[in-house]
């Protein structure tokens, strides 16, 4: 009796120590996920012995390319002084983000950027500064000057930057700012129901785009092509117009481009006449209206946006960006955007074709036909070209020659869809080389906190099953064992 007694309480302590062993699994996974997902415990760290990626590609592009413009024999050409705020008015993790994005501005500036830390270091650089500018403002916490130009930014400032993890863009951006020469001005053509620089609404409004350009050192200004575009035009931007363009107005933008070898981006959305045929036609690129229709799973995302994926064997610069971070450009609807190969032969333009949908798709004539069919006789086969380049060697004036960017969809610079997928880099890029920047690097740096995954419903579908496949395996396992001890 005592045996069997026994032989029970020890089957019934096995079975609460199986019991306990999986409370205590679930609850180390919980526990595990709750910490996780607070951003205070994330940590990123650099293990390299050059401390190579503590900064952004992006950013270590800008400071070799400042640095490229440092004269020569001049080692502190440009000053980034960090000022000693009072304790506890900065939170300290802040604190601790700042001096490593100090110390690693500085290892990447390579001797250009001379860096005055808190305390007796930045009291001398502080006092030289204050000389030469000014009295500096009451709350700056950290200063950057180059020559006449000189950016503070304030310990209020500085707080928010940090806890939205943009501290790298702002330092990186006002380095931009002071060591630039003079700002590129950029005038946005309104009057046509275009997107607007001052509109924070999603679908309409470019307010995001607009901020990021300021970053980058591109005044905005807007225009009415009531006369001729100003002279300190370093490029025009048309963003999505609803209503077409009046002749006098196409002519406007026409000679601005070929007279007076001007620079211009063009966003125009499919089912909108715009009125700039004309135009296009004499730059060699042909943008018919219809609407691509996108078949092949794998570019079309869970809420419908097409990703356009494909890009020409020949990279653009404009393009560049987009293989370099392996992103696809998201839009909503999209326009045909394409070199015309009916246009006259000119030795004095290029033109490049950058992005391409895929070989299923097609162009839709008629978008309102239903249901959506490819018809040999009306519509335009796939894949369909929506992002072209061109560039004259030199136009009338002498000099450098004019610059034409166009992309068949203003979704990319659009509130809602600017931080998908490449969109921002491309247009940011495209800015930079229709002003002269030539620049590799467009993209802010991406905070821990904030990361935002692009795929098709395909790609997730890859996904979940290799993420799934472990776990069954193990599974598997388990009842294997399981099956296998009782049988023996």
């Amino acid at each position: 009796m005592a045996d069997r007694d026994d032989f029970r309480a020890a089957r019934h302590e096995r079975r609460l120590n199986r019991w306990l062993q999986a409370v205590l699994a679930l609850a180390l996974a919980v526990g595990l996920n709750l910490v996780a997902s607070q951003p205070g415990f994330r940590w990123r760290a650099d293990l390299t012995e050059d401390r190579r990626h503590s900064l952004a590609t992006e950013s270590s592009a800008l400071l070799a390319e400042m640095g490229g413009r440092a004269p020569e024999g001049e080692a502190a050409w440009a000053t980034l002084a960090v000022v000693e705020v009072p304790e506890g008015v900065l939170d300290p993790a802040a604190e601790r983000r700042l001096a490593r994005l100090v110390d690693a501005v500085e290892r990447g500036s390579a001797g250009w950027l001379r860096v005055a830390r808190p305390g007796a270091g930045s009291g001398p650089a502080l006092t030289e500064l204050a000389a030469r500018h000014g009295p500096l403002p009451p709350d700056a916490a950290v200063v950057l000057a180059c020559g006449p130009r000189l950016r503070a930014l304030g310990v209020a400032e500085l707080g928010g930057l940090a806890e939205a993890g943009r501290l790298e863009e702002a330092i990186l951006s006002a380095l931009v700012e002071v060591t630039d020469e003079r700002a590129l001005v950029a005038y946005v053509v309104r009057g046509h129901g275009e997107l607007s620089a001052e509109d924070s609404s999603p679908a309409r409004g470019m307010s995001q785009l607009a901020r990021q350009l300021r970053l980058a050192n591109v005044e905005l200004r807007p225009l009415l092509l009531t006369g001729p575009v100003p002279r300190d035009a370093g490029l025009v931007i048309v963003a999505g117009p609803v209503a077409a363009f009046a002749p006098a107005e196409a002519e406007v933008l026409r000679s601005y481009l070929h007279d007076r070898n001007g620079r211009a981006l063009l966003l125009l959305d499919a089912g909108r006449e715009h009125g700039l045929d004309g135009l296009l036609e004499s730059w060699a690129v042909f943008s018919p209206d219809a609407e691509a229709r996108e078949t092949d799973a794998s570019r079309r995302l869970p809420d419908g946006d097409i990703a356009v994926r494909n890009l020409d064997s020949k990279l653009h610069p404009v393009a560049q960006v987009l293989a370099d971070l392996d992103l696809p450009l998201v839009a909503g609807r999209l326009r045909p955007v394409q070199f015309d190969v009916g246009s006259a032969p000119d030795s004095t333009l290029a033109v490049w074709q950058m992005a391409y949908t895929s070989a299923e798709s097609w162009g839709e004539a008629d978008p309102r036909r239903e249901p959506a069919r490819f018809d040999p006789a009306r519509d335009f086969p796939g894949p369909l070209c929506v992002a072209v380049a061109a560039e004259r060697q030199a136009g009338i004036g002498g000099g450098a020659g004019g610059r034409l960017v166009v992309i068949g969809s203003s979704d990319l610079a659009a509130n809602a869809r600017l931080a998908r997928g490449g969109n921002r880099a491309l247009l940011l890029q495209a800015v930079h080389w229709l002003g002269g920047r030539e620049r590799r690097a467009a993209v802010p740096p991406r905070p821990l906190e904030r990361f935002a995954l692009t795929a098709t419903a395909s790609q997730m579908g890859t996904l979940a099953w290799r993420l799934a496949l472990p776990c069954l395996a193990v599974a598997a396992v388990g009842l294997a064992v399981t099956a296998w001890r009782r049988r023996n």
